[in-house]
């Protein structure tokens, strides 16, 4: 039998998928449960949060439809969150630098703050705290591979 090109086709590349969906599932309620107590001192929803968390400074500013799909989600949904987000003053609408018409989304200093605290908040998480440097790059890096897979236009479009 011809060996499969899929890695989760044979009895243990399946068993090893599995592991890795389970891992990754437990892990991303870990990191929630770590991210609850800075949240309540932000006064910041996990929605929010994640919408400050797109909104990464070296990216530089991005449009309402930029963010949706940084947050896979409709643009409607982004307006609501940029409007509470501009309430709290994290958030300031500029207009794009290539199309004026264009919303350009940019952190506030208030902002950068706030989202700089959620990225302590995890990376001084006890979870990663055995791990040693050369181990926190490998898991970098794979987290990275499966997240690019799951940001790519074929991964979307099924």
């Amino acid at each position: 039998m011809k060996p499969s090109r899929n890695p989760g086709s044979t009895r243990d590349g399946t068993a090893g998928a599995q592991r890795v969906a389970q891992a990754a599932y437990e892990l991303h309620g870990a990191l929630e449960r770590e991210l609850r107590g800075t949240l309540v001192e932000l006064d910041l929803t996990f929605p929010l949060a994640d919408a400050l968390w797109q909104l990464d400074p070296a990216r530089g500013p991005a449009s309402r439809r930029e963010l949706a799909e940084r947050l896979r989600c409709d643009p409607s949904n982004v307006t609501f969150l940029v409007d509470r987000l501009e309430d709290r003053r994290l958030v300031s609408r500029g207009h794009s630098a290539r199309d004026r018409r264009i919303v350009a989304l940019s952190l506030t200093p208030a902002g950068r703050h706030a989202r700089d605290r959620l990225i302590a908040t995890l990376a001084r998480s006890a979870m990663f705290s055995r791990l040693s440097g050369a181990q926190r790059r490998q898991l970098a890096e794979l987290l990275g591979l499966c997240l690019d897979q799951a940001r790519s236009p074929m991964r979307s479009a099924r």
